[in-house]
């Protein structure tokens, strides 16, 4: 069943026609922004210019205006760059209230982090004065019970793949902003079971939009470097046993090729750098 949260969330993506809540005067110019905290407790210590602050924040902005239908909307939503800031909490703190404009009401979005509203609390923030939706607790209302005593895992990686929702490399708080908010689509999309069929029609249009949003390709990414070291070292692996497969005469013959080849690019650039 949905919660006033969930309902508040229907009008906000034109959902519904009707309100639901009356803490939200003018929902329609909401921005729906998602945050994620790793390693928060270091946002805790004292505030010291030389500190090494080994931790991550991470926003992802959905402007509920964009939901046109436009058939590029998925565009819009994708993974940006990570950056590594040395600054003081303060002016970190003026840089994400700077993303936000002043003119924008604001939902703040969390799964189940208290420990990353605490995080962002200590940068003293502005934004954080709006309120806070955690989709850990819009599953508990919206999800169906799996059996009498247990719930779906209410973790991020297992509600993504309930709803079968593409994910990859979570624990960094750029994705898990970008993944909760795909959750939180889905969530409100589910919650529109208990509509009634012909109401359900009225917004089909709408709710395909939110659906391709959620389920958008993720970018290419590239291998960890840890991964890359595996590749080598199992490409490495697998010609010591094709080269003791092979009998002396051809292990020799390939000995030989490669030392003529690592003397011909040898010779090359010793060349270059005479003629230079």
């Amino acid at each position: 069943m949905a919660d006033n949260n969930t309902k508040t969330l229907r009008e906000l993506l034109g959902l519904t026609k009707s309100s639901h809540s009356a803490l939200y005067e003018n929902t329609r110019d909401d921005l729906l922004i998602t945050i994620d905290c790793e390693n928060g407790f270091e946002f805790t210590k004292q505030d010291r210019a030389l500190v090494k602050v080994n931790s991550q924040l991470g926003l992802a902005i959905l402007d509920p205006k964009d939901l046109s239908n436009s058939t590029s909307v998925s565009t819009r939503f994708i993974f940006g760059e990570s950056y590594n800031l040395f600054t003081r909490k303060k002016d970190l703190a003026e840089k994400i209230d700077s993303i936000i404009p002043d003119s924008r009401n604001v939902i703040l979005i969390g799964h189940g982090r208290r420990q990353d509203l605490k995080a962002f609390s200590s940068l003293n923030a502005k934004f954080l004065q709006y309120p806070f939706f955690d989709t850990q607790i819009i599953a508990r209302n919206v999800l169906p019970v799996i059996d009498e005593n247990k719930k779906t895992n209410e973790s991020l990686r297992d509600l993504l793949t309930c709803f079968n929702c593409p994910f990859d490399r979570l624990h960094c708080a750029g994705n898990d902003a970008n993944f909760t908010l795909r959750l939180l689509l889905l969530l409100v999309v589910y919650s529109l079971k208990d509509v009634p069929p012909p109401y359900i029609q009225e917004f089909k249009g709408k709710v395909k939009i939110i659906k391709d949003i959620a389920y958008a390709a993720l970018p290419a990414l590239k291998p960890y470097p840890h991964d890359v070291a595996f590749v080598r070292k199992q490409r490495r692996r697998q010609l010591k046993l094709q080269a003791r497969s092979q009998g002396p005469d051809t292990i020799a013959r390939v000995r030989a090729e490669r030392a003529k080849k690592r003397k011909e690019k040898l010779a090359a650039l010793l060349r270059e750098i005479c003629t230079e």
